[in-house]
């Protein structure tokens, strides 16, 4: 571990007048102990070197996207103040629900079937192996 140090201070309790104040007593423990390096942490430090400028990227690219979102949470919270907008958002996510539910239902029905087999062959395949 890297050098611990605590600062403990204590004051003493002594009547004095309102213009000074009474001394306190500052202590410093540190622990010299060496640091121990982790196994693998080399390694992460070189892969964190590689991965620092992809990174970096990733910051770059997204701080301006979420600038955008917030904005456009903001307008969204000012505009629904308004009843004709509350008005139209509904109805616009009802349109959607109602497009979007067929899809969802042949989703369902197709991909159910696959979902229920896979999970049959999980729970039997457990049950060989624990034999």
């Amino acid at each position: 571990m890297i050098a611990l140090r605590k600062i403990l201070i204590e004051e003493e309790t002594v009547f004095t007048a309102p213009v000074t104040r009474a001394p306190a007593k500052l202590y410093v423990v540190a622990n010299n102990a060496t640091p121990v390096l982790e196994e693998g942490s080399a390694l992460k430090n070189i892969v964190l070197f590689f991965l620092a400028p992809f990174i970096g990227f990733a910051y770059m690219v997204l701080f301006p996207l979420a600038g955008l979102v917030a904005l456009a949470v903001l307008a969204g919270r000012a505009a629904a103040k308004y009843e004709a907008v509350r008005v139209t958002a509904t109805t616009a996510k009802n349109v959607g629900l109602a497009v979007a539910a067929p899809v969802l239902g042949l989703a369902y029905i197709v991909l159910f079937p696959i979902i229920g087999l896979g999970a049959l062959a999980w729970i039997g395949g457990r049950a060989v192996l624990s034999r």
